[in-house]
């Protein structure tokens, strides 16, 4: 089985927008840096990630994801987030990869663990090719909403073909029905460290209560 994790990032100062009340510009992209970091360090820890490919458009973004073994795709300017994410499939499944797993950079309780229970239990066949080398038992989507069970927070697809990204308002759901249009099995995972995001104020606030982090002044 080859996995690849597929890691999309926005330019690091565009990056928290919703925490901008909070946090200046310079204090988002630190953030986004850091977090960005231990999400490439847990993936690079997890022996069953084949690969994993970073898409941005930011320069500095790309050079962090170098620095931790990734490999990158600079996406276009403004480019769609669905639109990105199957180009970056498309590459992953060139180089024979047969899931993919889709993950934020905004996870800053990330472990290994929660990885591995999101790709625990894919069902394929490597002993029969079907010209890429892997012969799929069932088609499965396994998925991690956020906190909220409104967005989707981690996504594996196997195999990753003929699948439409819904990322957007409501993408659990969306992400749940797409899976049913083309018949592929369906797996809900709980896995804590995936589900927090940093997204609101009170994600900041338990965050901060969590880690040495300080609150900095508003701006």
């Amino acid at each position: 089985m080859i996995i690849w994790a597929i890691v999309p990032v926005k330019p690091l100062r565009d990056s928290k927008s919703r925490l901008s009340h909070i946090l200046g510009p310079d204090e988002r992209a630190a953030l986004t840096r850091n977090i960005l970091g231990h999400t490439l360090q847990v993936l690079g820890n997890v022996r069953e990630i084949f690969r994993t490919l970073v898409v941005s458009r930011d320069p500095a973004v790309l050079k962090i994801a170098r620095k931790y073994g990734a490999s990158t795709f600079s996406e276009a300017d403004r480019q769609d987030l669905n639109m990105a994410l199957t180009r970056a499939t498309h590459i992953a499944v060139s180089q024979h990869a047969n899931s993919v797993l889709v993950l934020p950079s905004d996870l800053p309780f990330l472990t290994p663990e929660d990885v591995e229970m999101m790709i625990t239990g894919v069902d394929i066949d490597t002993r029969n090719g079907n010209g890429n080398g892997y012969h799929v038992q069932n088609r499965a989507l396994t998925i991690c909403s956020d906190h909220n069970k409104e967005g989707t927070n981690a996504l594996l697809l196997s195999p990753p073909t003929g699948f439409t990204f819904r990322y957007g308002p409501g993408s659990f759901e969306r992400h749940l029905e797409e899976a049913k249009r083309i018949g592929m099995t369906q797996r809900k995972i709980h896995a804590p460290g995936i589900k927090f995001d940093l997204d609101t104020e009170e994600d900041w606030e338990m965050y901060v209560a969590m880690t040495s982090e300080q609150a900095p002044e508003p701006v």
